[in-house]
């Protein structure tokens, strides 16, 4: 495996996963850039105890993008979707390969600053206190030249055993798709805490069924895995339900349009 000389931008979630898995593969960290220079501190701080020293200096902490080295191989954007061209406008001349992580940003945002650039999107929800398995987690790559490609194939594969190339209308459309899975279904589950919160229930009485649905999600898909009154067309038990929401008429409002959906999901297979 090629080892990389690498600097990341950024210093969230996604940024502590990928530099952490990095740092373990063996590429050498040469710098972390955050507009919050604490931020970026914070990581290399993590980073930096056994981190593969750089000629000249160890791993860079900094929130100036001029003091970024010019000669990586590799630039890693962990950045908002609205950051990156920003700092792409603000960033002094630096060669190697840019990237962003990205699943909804084209890696056409990039034409305009640099000449070899392209996408290193993993698809997965991250959070800096998490443990994540990096081998399991799907790459979606891009890059702007079959040669670039090739080299974000490779950076790629160094962490995860899931590499694929693809392009934006592909990305767009699974990162929708995450969404729905991730974003929304947590949503639920933050609505069904407050619920039994409310009432002096345990949330930990839905642990066993929060695990039964995503195997059976898993295992026989959705759609055979549905289950509950909406699919039965128990309107008695909804009415129940939604008379316990009377107090919150946009959960209410959100129950009978999921119902809806549901049911006619269910007369469509």
């Amino acid at each position: 495996m090629d080892s990389y000389r690498i600097a990341i931008l950024g210093a969230g979630n996604v940024a502590t996963h990928i530099a952490r898995h990095l740092h373990f593969k063996g590429h050498r960290l040469c710098a972390v850039w955050s507009p919050t220079e604490a931020h970026s501190r914070r990581l290399v701080e993590e980073l930096v105890a056994g981190c593969p020293s750089e000629p000249g200096g160890g791993l860079l902490a900094t929130a100036d993008l001029n003091e970024l080295p010019g000669d990586a191989d590799f630039y890693i954007m962990t950045l908002a979707d609205r950051a990156v061209s920003e700092v792409l406008a603000a960033l002094p001349e630096c060669g190697g390969i840019w990237l962003h992580t990205a699943g909804a940003l084209p890696m056409e945002v990039f034409e305009a600053y640099r000449d070899a650039f392209g996408v290193l999107y993993p698809l997965q929800s991250m959070s800096r206190e998490v443990a994540i398995d990096m081998e399991t987690v799907p790459f979606l790559v891009e890059g702007s030249s079959p040669e670039v490609a090739e080299k974000i194939v490779q950076l790629a594969g160094s962490l995860s055993n899931r590499v694929r190339l693809s392009n934006w209308s592909q990305r767009l459309r699974i990162h929708l798709a995450a969404v729905f899975a991730n974003n929304f279904s947590n949503h639920m589950l933050h609505i069904a805490k407050e619920l039994c919160s409310r009432e002096g229930l345990d949330p930990e009485w839905l642990v066993p069924l929060l695990e039964e649905t995503f195997r059976k999600a898993v295992s026989v898909g959705p759609a055979a895995a549905q289950t509950g009154p909406a699919l039965r067309d128990d309107r008695e038990t909804m009415e129940k339900h939604l008379a316990l929401l009377k107090d919150d008429s946009e959960w209410a409002k959100l129950y009978t349009f999921i119902s809806r959906d549901i049911a006619a999901m269910a007369k469509r297979k």
